[in-house]
């Protein structure tokens, strides 16, 4: 069969994860040459190098670099959102940009016109989770909700708020792709999209980091939202004569970048040792001690994967277990988008948009175990276990580190910790073992959240995560006060220890009747699942709970 893609030009905007697997293949199957595009020069070069060591000498494909932001007009393109929002002049060239009707000379001031004329691909690989950056940084609800309480700020962040508008940037960028498409004579053009959710429902039981709204936070749902208004335009734009366009939508997490021990960021900062504050009764009137921040950095074994940078061992467990988002391999994704540009549209979502979603794959389900064996070994020379990096939000952390104490003191033993164990005995251990590791509340309130001893005594700082609004925290009602803790509080007290235990007697009694309702071969897997495996533990309570993702569609067909 003769190779289609030998003498083509690809540029690939996005080349994070996917697109530099899609790289690979690419230089696979000896194109002419590949422009690695990214949002910053920094991650330009990086990915530069490593598509590099893949080619090797001997490869026949041209490398070359580009950078900057391609839903923004040239002249902005390498400004990022506050920048411009800072500059009067900027801030109307954008509002210009989006709002205006569309002509010939919006179209050229466009940067993804600029970069078509500079580099005339046959092909664009666009791999950018525009549904992120238009509809979840750019949270649709934050800015409306402080005008709804004031209109005075109205006044001075109108300019904001019509920016935040995740709708316009959307339509302008179709607008432009369409008429560049036709004029430059695009033979394919490839986008890798998102469900928003990595194939889960509006019952998702954690978030991207959300700090301010557990669960489905309005972020995520401006993603959603995002992700189909892009797909119904890109629907519109395939029925275009001239657009050849196809779009690719993992309905898992994609998996995996690098591991590493080391320091990993949480919100964007490495997470530095905290000295332990004096404790302090819980009352309806907290006193808040200032940080004191060491020198030392927390280092744990992580994985990169997504746009959060860095997982921990028992959070990408969680994340991937059975029932929740479960993972696919960057490289199967690539493999769908190579094979989109050859003609295929299995995984097209415009030619078949209920059932062209890449599902949880057994290749990501082995690779998982490696990634995870790997991590384990990492944990045995770490001074810090790998519990939590808080990018899925202070209430996963939270259960990780209540499900990681609560097991530690039963020797990692499910068994011993339901049947063998009263909450007392439980209750004593955790305090014995509290006051012989302190690690573990360092780690927890370098993570932001407050931890509360099997004593009642409070642990807290003035840099929590929950609430966002520090002043909430004076003189609340003992109702408000809890909803604080279950929200993102380490919570050691007798009520919330008992109330673990009911969850895992009843998965560990039911798993039967839980593997048959879900119509997941769980049984099989539960046998390997070791009581240190808290990720996986609470992926099972989480899809107990009603958190989990539709199975119609993957393992009843993948099986069958």
């Amino acid at each position: 069969m003769k190779n289609v893609l030998i003498d083509k030009t690809v540029l690939i905007v996005g080349a994070g994860n996917v697109g530099e697997a899609c790289a690979f293949r690419l230089i696979d199957h000896k194109v002419k040459k590949i422009i690695l595009h990214t949002l910053t020069e920094k991650e330009a070069n990086e990915v530069l190098v490593r598509v590099k060591k893949y080619a090797n000498e001997d490869s026949s494909t041209a490398l070359e670099i580009s950078w900057g932001d391609v839903l923004l007009p040239e002249k902005l393109a390498y400004k990022n959102k506050k920048e411009i929002l800072q500059s009067e002049e900027d801030s109307n060239v954008l509002l210009s940009y989006y709002f205006d009707p569309l002509s010939e000379e919006t179209i050229k001031t466009s940067f993804l016109y600029h970069l078509m004329e500079k580099f005339k691909p046959d092909v664009i690989i666009d791999a950018v989770n525009t549904a992120t950056v238009v509809g979840y940084a750019d949270d649709p609800y934050s800015l409306p909700r402080r005008i709804i309480k004031d209109s005075s700020v109205l006044k001075n962040n109108a300019t904001e708020l019509l920016l935040s508008n995740s709708i316009n940037p959307l339509i302008r960028f179709t607008q432009v792709l369409e008429k560049i498409m036709t004029k430059f004579n695009l033979d394919c053009y490839v986008k890798v999209s998102t469900t928003g959710l990595g194939g889960m429902g509006i019952n998702l039981p954690y978030t991207h980091g959300d700090l301010n709204e557990p669960g489905m936070s309005s972020g995520i749902l401006g993603k959603v939202a995002a992700a189909g208004v892009m797909h119904q335009l890109f629907w519109s734009l395939s029925h275009t004569p001239g657009c050849n366009i196809k779009v690719i939508v993992p309905a898992a997490l994609i998996g995996w970048q690098h591991i590493d021990l080391g320091d990993f960021r949480s919100h964007g900062d490495k997470l530095r040792e905290v000295l332990i504050p004096q404790k302090q009764e819980i009352s309806s009137n907290l006193i808040l001690k200032e940080a004191v921040f060491s020198d030392e950095t927390i280092k744990i074994p992580y994985v990169d994967s997504g746009e959060n940078n860095a997982y921990s061992l028992h959070e990408m467990m969680a994340i991937t277990s059975l029932g929740q988002m479960e993972a696919v391999t960057r490289e199967e994704v690539s493999e769908a988008v190579i094979q989109s540009i050859l003609g295929s549209t299995k995984n097209d979502v415009l030619t078949a948009l209920d059932h062209a979603t890449l599902n949880p794959s057994y290749t990501a389900a082995i690779q998982r175990d490696h990634v995870f064996g790997v991590m384990k070994d990492l944990e045995h020379v770490s001074e810090y276990p790998s519990i939590a990096t808080n990018n899925l939000g202070p209430t996963m952390s939270k259960h990780l580190f209540e499900l990681y104490v609560l097991l530690k003191v039963a020797n990692n033993s499910l068994e011993t910790l339901i049947n063998d164990l009263s909450v007392s005995d439980i209750m004593d251990k955790i305090t014995n073992l509290l006051k012989e590791d302190k690690k573990i509340i360092k780690y927890a309130l370098s993570l932001r959240l407050p931890l509360i001893n099997p004593q009642e005594e409070l642990f807290i700082l003035d840099n929590t995560f929950v609430p966002e609004d520090k002043n909430l925290l004076k003189n609340t009602s003992q109702e408000s006060l809890e909803k604080f803790i279950e929200e993102g509080w380490v919570d050691f007290r007798p009520q919330t220890i008992h109330n673990w235990l009911k969850k895992l007697t009843k998965l560990y009694k039911e798993k039967n009747t839980f593997i048959n309702k879900m119509s997941i071969p769980l049984e099989r897997n539960w046998q390997n699942i070791h009581g240190s495996d808290i990720g996986e533990i609470l992926g099972y309570i989480y899809s107990m709970s009603g958190g989990n993702r539709r199975k119609e569609l993957s393992y009843d067909k993948r099986c069958g």
